[in-house]
């Protein structure tokens, strides 16, 4: 299911037959989970149960496939999920781009796209992300999305601990 559009991507949810190409692309890839989920690799069967708990395989929130459209690749994860890590319901935007599609703008087109989507769909107030401090190109990108730098959480996954960046409508 087709969840938002932008320019040159889809934000559609995961599929059982995804799960080969996240584990190639970001799971198994160091750089890219050093950036995202801390310092170990995920095995086939850890990226397995982690995209069977964590992704939208039917419904628009939670983690989602990004879809390159002019190739029809996946080029990662990225989406809208409901959190409470500032003690109030909030909704989390977010990307992991496989490594190869890193600076050409993917992350700041789609995060624009999940903005606007917790605005104008879901109403809510505002919106946040979370990113490790050492992810500066996640940094930029947030904060050509306006949002500004709020505190620092201690997540209760695997990710640790994260700086907070907000955006109120």
């Amino acid at each position: 299911m087709k969840i938002l559009e932008t320019t040159r991507l889809i934000l559609r949810t995961v599929n059982h037959e995804d799960i080969p190409q996240l584990y190639k692309k970001i799971f198994s890839d160091i750089e890219v989970i050093k950036l995202t989920f801390g310092n170990e690799l995920f095995n086939l069967e850890e990226c397995t149960k982690f995209i069977k708990e964590n992704c939208n395989f039917d419904k628009e929130i939670g983690l989602s496939a990004i879809i390159e459209k002019q190739t029809n690749t996946l080029i990662g994860l990225g989406g809208v999920l409901q959190c409470e890590y500032l003690n109030q319901k909030d909704y989390e935007i977010g990307f992991i781009l496989a490594k190869e599609f890193w600076g050409k703008g993917y992350a700041t087109e789609i995060g624009q796209a999940q903005i606007d989507y917790v605005k104008n769909k879901i109403k809510a107030s505002r919106v946040i992300a979370l990113v490790d401090s050492s992810n500066t190109s996640s940094i930029n990108a947030i904060k050509k999305l306006n949002l500004s730098y709020f505190t620092k959480v201690k997540t209760q996954d695997s990710r640790g601990d994260r700086e907070v960046y907000i955006l109120n409508f």
